[in-house]
């Protein structure tokens, strides 16, 4: 099945933004999926100028989006796991 020119420009942009992630942060290529939600998730929270530079987000809902909670994609993070539940050769 063909499917148009901008939907096709839309997959290979994405795919393109999928791959610079992974390869930036060193991840494993099985991250593949959570990369590409994360990106089509970022890009529905920003303006688009077919859009009115509204964000399609804000087309559907009427609501500016919220960005605070947003993160660098591979960042570090830190697991705290309580005394009780350690191993004695676990890491401290």
């Amino acid at each position: 099945m063909q499917q148009n020119g901008a939907l096709e420009r839309k997959n290979q942009t994405i795919t393109e933004v999928v791959k610079t992630m992974l390869h930036d942060q060193d991840l494993l290529m099985h991250m593949w999926a959570k990369a590409t939600i994360t990106v089509v998730y970022v890009h529905n929270k920003m303006p688009h100028r077919a859009l009115g530079k509204t964000t399609p987000e804000e087309m559907l809902t009427g609501k500016k989006p919220k960005v605070s909670h947003l993160r660098i994609f591979g960042c570090h993070v830190y697991i705290y796991v309580p005394k009780d539940k350690r191993a004695n050769l676990d890491p401290s």
